[in-house]
């Protein structure tokens, strides 16, 4: 679904990201992890359209995604949710969500005041996405909430409902259970699993490895730009290349005499 191939990037002479390359097939969870700075967020700004790659290529169902515009890529069907959240804390939990319905469904803003049939027809269908993605995410009863007043946990569910409702055939995910408690990640993970049982692909950056494990067969790992390990979930926690990036050369060879 997804082929990255050979993905540079620098700002200013630094280098983020170094000849990665990065594939997810359709159905599959896929985990992104490693310390901070190692370019996951970065590797997500380029697949998404907010940067341009320095080279490389990376195709998205059989669609070269370099120079496409932010929108256009959701349109195609790639969505992503941010680890600081874009919502609008003063419109309702149901208005934020409308918000992105809306913007996927065809009208005018004369269509909208004339009450044309096409745009009470797409103002009826987002409406009914939007509650369904309400439901999906567990928000039914706080839809007429302000976002400003809402929890923090329930404020990262309504970003992944924001980005449910514009139908994505592949999910990213940057860190949605950051800064939460642990009965928050708790239903931040039952969220991601249902999400996933309906067909949609899923890409996760997460720095929780319980998270990662628990919810992925396959496990990219970045450090300073570069993919050094990519694999299923267990064989990747035990490689001494990801154990040295997180924890130091150190206790990566104290692992590799005790195993």
């Amino acid at each position: 679904m997804l082929d990255v191939k050979a993905v540079s990037l620098s700002f200013r002479g630094v280098r983020a990201l170094a000849a990665v390359d990065l594939q997810v097939a359709k159905g599959e969870l896929l985990g992104v992890i490693g310390p901070n700075g190692s370019g996951k967020s970065t590797l997500f700004n380029v697949i998404s359209g907010i940067y341009r790659p320095d080279s490389g290529s990376l195709v998205f169902d059989g669609k070269s995604l370099i120079g496409v515009a932010p929108a256009q890529i959701v349109r195609d069907g790639l969505v992503r949710t941010f680890q600081n959240k874009r919502l609008f804390v003063n419109l309702t939990v149901h208005e934020n969500v409308m918000v992105a319905a809306l913007k996927a469904e065809p009208g005018s803003a004369l269509g909208d005041v004339l009450g044309l049939r096409r745009s009470r027809e797409a103002l009826e269908s987002a409406e009914s996405r939007a509650r369904e993605c309400l439901r999906i995410v567990g928000l039914t009863a706080l839809a007429d909430v302000l976002t400003k007043d809402l929890p923090y946990g329930a404020q990262n569910r309504l970003e992944i409902a924001r980005a449910l409702v514009l139908d994505p055939s592949l999910l990213l995910l940057d860190e949605p259970a950051a800064g939460l408690n642990p009965s928050e990640r708790t239903e931040v993970v039952q969220l991601i699993r249902k999400i996933h049982e309906r067909g949609i692909t899923i890409a996760l950056v997460e720095h929780d490895m319980r998270i990662v494990t628990g919810l992925c067969s396959r496990i990219a790992v970045l450090d300073h730009g570069e993919k050094i390990a990519d694999g299923p979930a267990k064989e990747v926690i035990d490689d001494p290349k990801v154990l040295e990036a997180y924890f130091g050369a150190e206790l990566s060879a104290a692992e590799e005499a005790n195993p």
